[in-house]
């Protein structure tokens, strides 16, 4: 099945791109040419669409993002200019004709998806949520930031990091909770290293809580530049508190529960994981996948922090996690389920290549309050 999902479709999925883009370049070439239809410029022309739509085939790369976008721009500017044959007369469509034939439209889409792609990827947001609840927590409430999927540094460095971490400890937090992903396995070895006393120095009143994503520990590379207890060492002497499989309670009157990521090879359930907390404070489950989410409804948790889907960054990736639930139960956004409420960050950059056309970068503050009766 993975040797399917990961090479094979793609390979097919790109040979009818590859198809597609013959017949594309054809029509141009016949536009500036009227030579195209020799042997010699058909050989050319075949060689080039294998060379455009081979690098792709890596469906995680740049190069797959640019050919799929292209390809779907193109079959938009077809369907419109078929369309308009059928109902307009051919006197009025001879400019609209030409500019159809010489292929420049679906050229300028990418382009402008790209920009906005990099701009949402590299200018993070600040996306705000009002959680209420109706346990005894302390009167004024409480300020949580969350930080997701930084994948450190893809998107930025540590200058711009430290910009936003300022940005971060201006609102004043409580506390910072950071759900995953942070580093992965292409983050060198010095990056790793000043990455986490960077966010460490964020002010909050109860200090930054730390819970592992599915690539921290860089378990999808074996050219990984740190162990898994180089990293643990590492963020625990910043000063920010690893939560795996563990509770923290703050104040008794919110519990911190930190899951173990389900790409590891054990974690408790969590039921489990309740068994030690308080059911009387306001329980904070800390996951990096939005996954089991009915199982942790049911289990009697109020709030779930989680990150993972990147929102889909790169569209329409987020409507087919939906609709399959390919990296959660949930995308993006926040939601009220029967008890527990469920809040999924975008996160504040992406993995693999600064471009995010399903979603904008963020960081998120949430001010959690006590409900009036």
């Amino acid at each position: 099945m993975g040797y399917i999902t990961y090479f094979a479709l793609p390979a097919l999925a790109m040979t009818l791109v590859g198809v597609y883009l013959y017949f594309y370049l054809k029509r141009i070439l016949k536009f500036f040419c009227k030579k195209a239809d020799k042997r010699i410029t058909r050989f050319c022309l075949i060689l080039l669409s294998i060379a455009l739509v081979l690098p792709a085939i890596n469906i995680w790369s740049v190069q797959a993002v640019i050919v799929l976008h292209f390809f779907a721009f193109s079959l938009v500017v077809d369907i419109v200019f078929f369309l308009s044959k059928k109902i307009f007369r051919k006197r009025s469509l001879v400019l609209w004709k030409k500019i159809y034939q010489c292929g420049v439209l679906p050229v300028f889409g990418v382009i402008l998806v790209l920009f906005g792609g990099w701009w949402n990827m590299v200018h993070p947001v600040e996306t705000h949520y009002t959680v209420y609840t109706q346990k005894e927590i302390r009167e004024e409430g409480y300020r949580i930031a969350l930080i997701s999927d930084l994948h450190f540094p893809t998107t930025m460095n540590l200058e711009k990091l430290h910009t936003y971490c300022e940005k971060i400890s201006q609102t004043s937090p409580d506390f910072i909770v950071l759900c995953g992903d942070i580093v992965d396995e292409r983050t060198p070895r010095a990056q790793m290293l000043e990455v986490f006393p960077e966010l460490a120095s964020m002010k909050s009143t109860y200090g930054v809580f730390y819970v592992y994503g599915n690539h921290d520990r860089g378990r999808y590379s074996r050219d990984t530049q740190f162990t898994e207890g180089e990293l643990a060492q590492v963020i625990n002497a910043s000063g920010i508190h690893i939560l795996s499989d563990e509770i923290y309670t703050i104040n008794d009157d919110l519990t911190l529960i930190g899951r173990e990521d389900r790409s590891a090879f054990v974690r408790k359930d969590s039921q489990q994981l309740l068994e030690e907390a308080d059911k009387n404070t306001f329980l904070l489950l800390l996951d990096h996948q939005p996954r089991e989410l009915i199982e942790s409804d049911t289990a009697g948790y109020d709030l779930q922090l989680s990150g993972h889907t990147h929102g889909g960054q790169i569209f329409p990736v987020g409507l087919f996690s939906e609709l399959f639930s390919r990296f959660g139960d949930m995308n993006y956004g926040y939601d009220q389920m029967e008890h527990m409420q469920v809040i999924v960050s975008s996160g504040i950059a992406g993995w693999g290549y600064a471009i995010r056309t399903g979603s904008h970068s963020e960081y998120v503050i949430i001010d959690l309050k006590k409900q009036s009766i």
